[in-house]
């Protein structure tokens, strides 16, 4: 910051020191100052901002130093208070000021204000400075205001006295603030460039950028390299100028997702963006990604989402269960977890198959290994091959370039769940039979066996015995797979355990649910239905009524539209259902308590009406009264 007597060069320290923000004054004026500001900043680039005064503010835009520079304005305050100190020293008083300053247009009304008349002297360099001093001399005037130092010697040799225009605190203050603001602003943008620089060149692309009139603004070194241009040579020409031809006639066809250029380097797609702000267009980005790369980096993300995504969710202990039955199936998996044996999980659809297998996998020495799950009927018989097995490159019309790794390979290490096994044709079983007894496959199109280690669960909502002995499943994979076998009970045959898992199925849509709370036909209905869906059905409409609010019998008949349930037939139940209603699912337990489970049941069945229950169990009302208490 500029400062024209020493009196305001120790305001301006003064100031700086009290808000914090570090100034660099120099004492100096008019073409002065500007010499010792361009020395300044060749010695100390960190320099951002200039502030000054009037005419050397000036100068200083005159000698092509490449700061911004702010303007520390004089209020009107400071300058009445000169002029009235003026008046103290002498009658006839001059103003030195240059000639650009704004408040010269309304100097009249500031003669109005002080009520005697201060004489303008204009000037607009050092030399001019110097004659309207003389000027001043010849009009007689006592004491001249502004001109700073430097100007104080010249007025004293001529018998005059002198006075500064004393710029205020707070204008001081102001301007050294914005200046601040404006050196942050400046600091952080480059901050940001430099950022942008390093990731454009740490990125390993070639990218260029060109501005709206499609002159070359940046080219980072991978664009030098694949390109062979020197990027000091084509800044500010135009793409056509720079001689890149394959680029002009992709950039003439209008480029905007992707354009193979064949170069001397290899193949590339041609990419761009348009840079803009407010739907104003500035350039555009333009990146070039090497096809080769591309398709390497394909096969190994791949891998990666299998190694790193494929996991178990789920362990047994996930398991939801009061049953005895299901308590039996959880420990006899817990037992096959800790071998390497093949497991065949037979089931109605929607019982938990790949939920128990993945809780197998979590609780054995492969746990830290891959997961993954297939559904065999999911797929076609061409697709569910190159799935399972992988293909090479050019194996089949559509294949992937650098061909794909099977899920047998990709489970390396770990577990492989093939749902739905018993869907699976002659030609996979048979392929599948050679991985199960050689532990290598061989990929769609390959020539070379690749070793695998992997655990096979499979799972089937048939009878394979039966597909064995009408011939569509071969006798050899089925004994292949059929080594552990886990058998999991239908959901109406552990019936008791619907109310935990409706409890746990709400929980899961953020509903407390409580099941001694519910209506009672809507208890009846969920014992007394035979549930096909299982489980997942259950779940399905456990989720609709959470959806709908449907807490009522009445809500679950209209919402639930059993005829959808039942496979869109009429409201008919069928004949082992309907038995169902006065049977009662029973574990083997001390006799006090399947006692009061019975009397339980009994009673939610119908509506715990005292009179039918005990006509029902044979038993008088006072007896039963009796056990209802012990309840």
């Amino acid at each position: 910051m500029t400062s024209p007597y020493p009196e305001m060069t120790e305001l301006i320290s003064s100031i700086s020191k009290e808000i914090n923000i570090p100034v660099k004054v120099i004492e100096a004026m008019m073409d002065e100052a500007a010499d010792k500001i361009k020395k300044e900043i060749d010695e100390n680039p960190c320099i951002e901002v200039i502030i000054s005064r009037a005419g050397t503010l000036h100068e200083i835009s005159k000698s092509n130093i490449n700061r911004p520079i702010i303007h520390c304005d004089n209020s009107d305050f400071d300058f009445l208070e000169a002029f009235w100190r003026a008046k103290d020293i002498g009658e006839r008083i001059g103003f030195l000021t240059f000639v650009d300053q704004k408040y010269l247009y309304n100097f009249n009304k500031l003669n109005e204000i002080l009520g005697f008349e201060v004489i303008l002297y204009p000037y607009q360099n050092w030399q001019e400075l110097i004659e309207q001093i003389e000027r001043a001399y010849l009009d007689q005037v006592n004491v001249l205001v502004g001109g700073g130092t430097r100007a104080k010697k010249y007025i004293h040799e001529k018998g005059m006295q002198s006075n500064y225009i004393s710029t205020s605190p707070r204008m001081i203050e102001r301007a050294i603030i914005r200046a601040n603001d404006i050196a942050q602003y400046r600091i952080d943008a480059r901050e940001k460039v430099e950022q942008l620089n390093t990731i454009i060149n740490f990125v390993g692309e070639p990218i260029f950028l060109t501005d709206k009139s499609k002159k070359i603004v940046y080219f980072n070194p991978m664009a030098e390299k694949v390109l062979g241009v020197n990027s000091e040579k084509i800044i500010g020409l135009n793409i056509k100028e720079a001689n890149l031809q394959s680029i002009a006639e992709a950039l003439e066809e209008n480029v905007s997702k992707n354009k193979i250029l064949n170069l001397k380097t290899g193949k590339f797609i041609l990419e761009s963006i348009e840079i803009e702000n407010q739907s104003n267009l500035f350039g555009k980005l333009y990146t070039l990604k090497e096809i080769n790369k591309i398709q390497q980096l394909e096969t190994k993300i791949r891998k990666e989402i299998y190694k790193k995504g494929l996991v178990a969710k789920h362990s047994l202990n996930d398991v939801i269960t009061n049953n005895e039955k299901m308590k039996q199936v959880i420990m006899k998996a817990k037992k096959y977890a800790v071998t390497n044996s093949t497991v065949l999980i037979t089931g109605e659809s929607g019982t938990g198959k790949e939920l128990i297998a993945q809780g197998i996998h979590s609780e054995s020495r492969r746990k830290d290994g891959p997961f993954v799950a297939v559904n065999c009927a999911a797929l076609s018989d061409t697709l569910l091959e190159s799935e399972l097995f992988g293909y090479e490159d050019g194996a089949f019309t559509g294949a992937k370039k650098g061909g794909k790794a099977g899920v047998f390979e990709l489970a390396h290490g770990g577990s492989i769940f093939l749902d739905e096994i018993g869907e699976i044709s002659n030609k996979i079983q048979a392929m599948l039979l050679r991985v199960l007894q050689e532990k290598e496959v061989m990929k769609v199109g390959g020539d070379k066996l690749i070793p695998v280690d992997v655990r096979v669960i499979a799972a089937t909502n048939k009878n394979l015995w039966e597909k064995v002995q009408d011939g569509s499943f071969r006798e050899d994979l089925y004994f292949r797979l059929n080594i552990l076998r886990l058998k999991i009970p239908p959901l109406r045959d552990h019936i008791d355990d619907i109310p935990y898992l409706m409890e746990h199925l709400f929980l899961k849509h953020g509903i407390h649910f409580s099941w001694q709370k519910a209506p009672s036909d809507l208890k009846k209905f969920f014992y007394q239905y035979y549930w096909p869906g299982n489980i997942r059905q259950l779940g399905n409409i456990v989720e609709r009524m959470a959806v709908t609010g449907g807490f009522e019998y009445s809500d679950l008949m209209e919402e639930i539209q059993f005829d959808q349930l039942k496979g869109n037939q009429e409201i008919n139940e069928p004949v082992d259902q309907r038995q169902s209603r006065n049977m009662i699912l029973l574990g083997v337990d001390k006799l006090d308590e399947m006692e009061k489970i019975i009397i339980k049941k009994v009673m939610e069945m119908n509506d715990n009406n005292r009179s039918i229950v005990a006509e029902k169990l044979g038993i008088s009302r006072t007896t039963l009264w009796k056990k209802i208490k012990e309840l």
